[in-house]
């Protein structure tokens, strides 16, 4: 927390002035949609009260706000009134964040090189397609569905399962978790069809279990990435009819994909009206909600084994399975990530107002 001159004061009379303080002081607008924030953010009244009288605000102004917002009926409205304002500043700022926002796919048949990728596709925030890319990989994952049951049928595995059940399955994850052996799920994969099970990076199979060995069987591109770690990738395997929905990440991604198809669409952060309506990195909107009321912001493209698509951090993506699939998501690039866009985030997990 920290004061600011903007949180100056207003003399009016007070509703609930006493007859020795009729000309009490109240606090600004800003002021109080600060304490709103930082309310929901768990910070103690007494901290708040310290902050404030700390930047020269009085203390008995700050405690009176406090007092009211505790007690009156239309706080609750209130703060939904401060949670939209905050939504609407973080994406008001993502232009100076991200460098570009229009939609923009690029499609080609060898990746950039590293100065070129960097400054038009990851400070660029542009999406970018590259056909074959995995086979131009040092060493590329030499995998077959057979293989994979050969070498790891008796792990035991946690999966994603029972996702019908669910409106949104991938943020009402933790109901879905269940163990069964790597093998009986290659089974479900190569025979069923539908959008019931998956095995989800939130399943953590590259860091909890053998078959992360895959990772030492891998070289990335060396000017691009460093050599391969728990947690630079992600493994998600599933059966054809697998589904994503509309969401974004918390970091760039190279989505890779390895065995099988997929579809992917894509819509930029620019898309305000996902945004104001998403639920952390979820959106409540589908990639046809958006087309049909902006297609000029939705772009599609299929995926085949060896193609990849660099997705910029912040851009919303759905993605359906195809055929039987296995893809990577390469997130442990050369570069440090510290981009921070999340206008789904509750109002208590924002850092600040401006």
């Amino acid at each position: 927390m920290g004061g600011s001159s903007r949180f100056r004061t207003r003399s009016v009379r007070s509703p609930q002035a006493t007859a020795g303080a009729r000309a009490a002081t109240r606090l600004s607008a800003d002021a109080l949609d600060w304490i709103v924030l930082n309310l929901a953010r768990g910070v103690a009244p007494r901290e708040i009260v310290a902050t404030l009288s700390g930047a020269g605000l009085p203390v008995a102004a700050v405690r009176s706000a406090l007092d009211e917002l505790e007690h009156s009926q239309i706080t609750p409205a209130y703060v939904r009134a401060v949670d939209e304002r905050a939504r609407a500043r973080e994406i008001g700022r993502l232009p100076q964040l991200v460098g570009r926002d229009e939609c923009a796919l690029v499609e080609v048949s060898w990746c950039p090189p590293a100065d070129v990728f960097h400054r038009q596709h990851w400070l660029g925030n542009a999406p970018l397609v590259v056909r074959g890319y995995v086979e131009q990989w040092p060493r590329p994952p030499r995998v077959r569905f057979e293989d994979l049951r050969r070498r790891f049928a008796d792990v035991e595995i946690e999966v994603a399962r029972g996702r019908t059940k669910h409106t949104r399955p991938d943020l009402e994850f933790t109901e879905l978790r269940a163990k069964m052996p790597f093998g009986d799920y290659l089974d479900l994969v190569t025979s069923a069809i539908g959008n019931d099970v998956y095995l989800v990076a939130r399943n953590r199979a590259f860091e909890d279990t053998a078959i992360g060995q895959l990772l030492d069987e891998i070289e990335l591109p060396p000017d691009l990435f460093p050599p391969p770690r728990r947690g630079a990738m992600s493994f998600w395997l599933g059966p054809e009819g697998t589904h994503t929905h509309l969401h974004h990440d918390g970091t760039n991604n190279f989505f890779c994909q390895i065995l099988g198809k997929k579809r992917v669409l894509l819509v930029p952060p620019s898309a305000t009206m996902v945004a104001d309506a998403a639920t952390g990195f979820y959106a409540s909107h589908t990639s046809e909600d958006v087309r049909r009321t902006h297609p000029e912001l939705v772009h599609e493209v299929e995926l085949a084994p060896g193609d990849a698509l660099f997705i910029p951090v912040g851009w919303w993506h759905e993605v359906w399975s195809l055929s039987p699939s296995l893809s990577l998501a390469v997130v442990g690039f050369r570069w440090p990530s510290s981009y921070d866009y999340r206008p789904g985030r509750p109002l208590r997990q924002r850092e600040s107002l401006v």
